[in-house]
């Protein structure tokens, strides 16, 4: 994935990145969509921040969350420190996502 010129990956090459991990690794795309909420979230995307797209990559990572094991720590571990420039937590599963993206989910 190529960097701009702050140091964050183009969202289209995240999308791309989903699309593929999606059918190989549900971790690294549940990781990828919680970026991708972030990024929608916390940018201007064509001039406007996108709560609504937020909302559904936030949804779509919790989804995919809830379908892996979470019993165990090295279960929820995130298997990289940041995806797209978004840096992640050193844990994640479906209630961080809930409580770090609670504005965009309500």
């Amino acid at each position: 994935m190529a960097a701009d010129s702050d140091n964050r990956v183009p969202l289209d090459e995240l999308h791309a990145a989903f699309d593929r991990e999606v059918t190989t690794d549900k971790r690294a795309a549940a990781e990828t969509a919680y970026a991708l909420a972030f990024r929608y979230r916390n940018e201007d995307v064509g001039g406007a921040r996108h709560f609504d797209l937020a909302k559904v990559w936030a949804n779509r990572a919790i989804e995919l969350l809830d379908e892996l094991p979470s019993a165990r720590l090295d279960q929820v571990a995130s298997t990289r420190m940041s995806v797209g420039g978004v840096p992640l937590p050193e844990f994640l599963h479906a209630d961080v996502v809930r409580e770090r993206l609670a504005d965009v989910l309500a």
